[in-house]
């Protein structure tokens, strides 16, 4: 059974924005995030510099697009 721990969830936060830049919604469905904004506050807050910018993304085919934060990380803590 996966790990839904906040140690888990940061972990692969920091995996996914090592590789460019995720969504809110991209860390929800495909990495199994549980509350995005709270992993990227508890990063930031251990250091790391992550900003967020906004964007459209559309959640199902058909389906208007929703506002979404778009997190990119700049600096990881040293």
């Amino acid at each position: 059974m996966a790990s839904h721990s906040s140690a888990e969830q940061d972990r692969k936060m920091m995996e996914a924005l090592r590789s460019g830049p995720i969504t809110t919604l991209e860390a929800a469905n495909d990495l199994d995030i549980v509350h995005p904004p709270n992993t990227i506050r508890r990063l930031r807050n251990r250091g790391h510099v992550i900003i967020t910018y906004w964007t459209y993304q559309a959640t199902e085919l058909g389906r208007p697009f929703h506002r979404v934060a778009k997190y990119v990380l700049l600096r990881e803590a040293y």
